[in-house]
């Protein structure tokens, strides 16, 4: 018997939901962006990287990811995260690390070894939480703020801020730091060609022992507010309510370290399907087939009398 295709639709959401929740444990390959910038700020996570791990939403169903010697995520230089030094941007992670050796480096894309160093780079220390952003010549700093607590084995929420002339760094939802250490001249060079670092640094230097959660991006100052808002709405139970705030205040690179996604909207009689990783399809739940298409995903028509989807790495 063909459904009619509201019943079509139902089952397409419900499908995506099920199947989504059974596949979450494969093996990773893929840190999706869910921020505006898309499948371009996805991160290529190395074998040694543990996924699925308790994350630091509160709200049902939230995944951190795990690093320690080395590993880490990498996203490929893009100029959308590495602009002007005369242009703001934020910075903000969420991170509970396990052990530290005062070298660990979360997030970073500093640019150059021993070289001329440029952008910028987030450390573990056993004073804080340090933020540093370097100014072209040699390994010399323009900015070097520390503040907060890098407290073991628990959550910490840890964000920097570039206004366009000045950084200030913010440690569960309170300003942290906004003094530059001394003798620095407050010279930011931005980074031209190094990637985007989760875990560990170029070659897995300064690695971080812990979990990584809720990497974010923005092209813009947030406000304190903003900031303070983000740390307290991080314990609400409402499935969404920290993302969605995250994707308000304009995170265009946005990992959130859960598994692939998908979600299924109807406009009359066209389904659409949203979806991070890999698409499948199947009309009998047994045999899959994957679909070489991009999101969104426009279903075509006529579709069959039952139709489900399920994303995958």
């Amino acid at each position: 018997m063909k459904l009619p295709s509201s019943s079509i639709a139902t089952l397409l959401r419900l499908a995506a939901l099920a199947v989504t929740a059974q596949i979450a444990s494969a093996v990773p390959t893929t840190s999706y962006n869910t921020g505006t910038l898309g499948v371009a700020g996805d991160g290529a996570s190395s074998a040694g990287v543990v996924v699925d791990q308790p994350g630091a939403v509160a709200a049902y169903i939230d995944y951190s990811s795990s690093y320690a010697a080395g590993e880490n995520t990498v996203v490929p230089f893009r100029p959308e995260i590495n602009p002007a030094a005369s242009s703001p941007f934020t910075i903000e992670f969420w991170a509970r690390p396990t052990a530290t050796d005062n070298d660990d480096a979360p997030i970073g894309n500093r640019l150059g070894g021993g070289g001329n160093r440029s952008g910028w780079v987030f450390f573990q220390r056993a004073t804080g939480w340090n933020f540093r952003m370097y100014n072209g010549a040699g390994t010399a700093l323009g900015w070097d703020l520390t503040g907060g607590t890098s407290t073991l084995n628990t959550w910490s929420h840890v964000v920097a801020v570039w206004n366009g002339s000045a950084a200030t760094l913010y440690v569960n939802g309170t300003l942290a730091s906004s003094t530059n250490a001394a003798g620095l001249n407050g010279v930011y060079n931005p980074n031209t060609t190094e990637s985007f670092y989760v875990g560990a640094l170029i070659g897995g230097a300064s690695p971080t022992t812990g979990e990584l959660d809720e990497v974010a991006f923005y092209p813009s100052a947030l406000t304190a507010t903003q900031i303070l808002n983000h740390y307290n709405t991080i314990s609400s139970p409402i499935p969404g309510a920290y993302s969605s705030m995250v994707l308000a205040d304009g995170a265009i690179e946005y990992l959130q370290q859960n598994p692939p996604t998908n979600k299924i909207s109807r406009v009359g009689s066209t389904e659409t399907v949203t979806f991070t990783g890999i698409l499948s399809q199947s009309t009998d739940l047994v045999n899959w087939t994957d679909l070489v298409v991009t999101s969104p995903y426009t279903v075509p028509a006529p579709q069959p009398d039952k139709l489900f989807f399920r994303s995958h790495r």
